[in-house]
């Protein structure tokens, strides 16, 4: 039987006292000889410190991962968890102040002290050492029944294998949650190896796919996911998001009809359907999709944009821009939102506030191309023609828009420098005249 086991502490080392807190409070289990700690106060001169970080780790037998909010947003803190999600490691999150845990990878491992309760809530532990008692009976708990458990080595079980399967699709959750895609895939296809049959994995190596740019990739995967298990909603929903990354509209249509027919409350299908349906111009079914996935989620803010669009297209610009409203009320840093609701008054004439929105749009989003193409048409009204310049120059992946968009009401230069009275500077013509074919 092994004779102790091996701790590791990640912590931030703003939180180098709370570290060395713990580890006196350790000292017991230590000197009975339950557990060793290891930490990077551990690494002498001379020695190269990663490889000493992560040799260590791997040779561990627990991780307790002092929780705050400097250590959830530690880059060194989260490798040292990515490299511990082994079956061979057990992780204990040990909490110390109130901060975003829950919505971490943390929170799919159980923490100290109990419930969460951060150690440094005067409320929840007065004095601060009952919080760190507190932790050491959690830990002495999880020692001696891993203790008690460790056996020789023998054949590997089908449930060791659904175990490490398991922990390789957890690392990948982390991994996603960091956008690092390629890490990300790279474990879910070896819980693939493990389990090539789990139509979960192919699900979630797929949306990393997605997410990594590649939908092509994305939808085999999520076609495997679908011959093994066929009634998954979510699987047809994350192949109808690949499907309209690739302008596919038909095919982005047909999964999310699919996935409402499995499960008729999928909000987000409804409104990338109602989308779909707007770019097919049955607007009518649009705004029906779009009020259903409101109904559902009365604050997402997507649906109210999309809504806002169809209304848009539908020529009524006040219910539009009343929806573009609700959305940003809802999200204020949707910079499509302010672009829609600048088109919207833009539209109506208003150039004042088509202005003050598309301003917002582009302080949001400063690469966002639509917005200073559609700020483009309100400065060639208003004859502002150093503004019109910059904006030309700031729209140029969407430049043939704006010419269509201008040839589309004059015939020529010459017929709007007749209509407005006014002489365009020579650059803005060029920039604004067709190339030759």
């Amino acid at each position: 039987m092994k004779k102790g086991l091996k701790i590791f502490i990640t912590y931030a080392h703003k939180n180098s006292d709370a570290k060395d807190k713990l580890i006196t409070y350790l000292a017991v289990l230590k000197q009975k000889g339950l557990i060793d700690v290891w930490h990077d106060n551990e690494i002498l001169p001379g020695d190269k410190w990663r490889d000493e970080i992560f040799n260590n780790l791997a040779d561990s037998d627990i991780l307790l991962y002092l929780t705050c909010r400097y250590s959830l947003a530690s880059e060194n803190c989260n490798k040292e968890l990515i490299a511990a999600l082994s079956p061979n490691i057990k992780v204990i999150p040990i909490i110390l102040e109130h901060c975003d845990w829950k919505n971490h990878q943390l929170s799919d491992f159980q923490a100290l002290p109990d419930k969460g309760k951060p150690i440094y809530d005067f409320n929840e532990w007065n004095p601060e050492s009952k919080g760190w008692l507190n932790v050491v009976e959690g830990i002495r708990k999880v020692a001696n029944e891993m203790l008690s458990q460790a056996q020789p080595a023998i054949a590997v079980t089908p449930e060791e294998i659904n175990i490490l399967a398991n922990w390789m699709r957890q690392k990948g959750n982390f991994m996603m949650m960091l956008k690092h895609f390629d890490e990300a895939i790279a474990a879910y296809s070896r819980a693939i190896e493990l389990k090539p049959k789990n139509a979960g994995y192919y699900n979630d190596r797929g949306v990393a796919y997605g997410e990594k740019g590649d939908p092509e990739l994305a939808i085999n995967d999520f076609n495997t996911s679908i011959q093994y298990n066929p009634d998954n909603a979510e699987t047809y929903y994350n192949r109808g998001v690949a499907y309209d990354m690739k302008n596919d509209v038909e095919h982005a249509f047909k999964n999310y009809t699919k996935t409402i027919q499995l499960n008729p409350k999928y909000a987000n299908a409804y409104v990338n359907r109602g989308n779909a349906y707007n770019n097919k111009g049955r607007l009518t079914l649009a705004i029906n999709d779009l009020k259903k996935a409101i109904r559902l989620n009365p604050n997402d803010a997507k649906a109210y944009t999309n809504l806002g669009k169809s209304y848009g297209k539908k020529g009524e610009y006040d219910r539009a821009i009343n929806n573009f409203k609700k959305a940003i009320r809802r999200d204020p840093n949707l910079a499509e939102a302010y672009n829609n609701l600048g088109l919207s008054y833009l539209i109506k004439g208003n150039f004042k506030l088509a202005i003050k929105n598309f301003d917002k749009a582009t302080q949001l989003n400063p690469e966002y191309a639509n917005a200073y193409r559609n700020r483009c048409i309100v400065w060639l009204n208003l004859h502002k023609w150093d503004k019109l310049r910059y904006d030309l120059i700031k729209a140029q992946s969407v430049i043939d828009d704006i010419i269509i968009e201008f040839f589309s009401q004059y015939d020529s230069i010459v017929d709007f420098e007749q209509k407005h009275g006014v002489k365009i500077p020579l650059d803005i013509a060029k920039m604004l005249t067709p190339p030759q074919a």
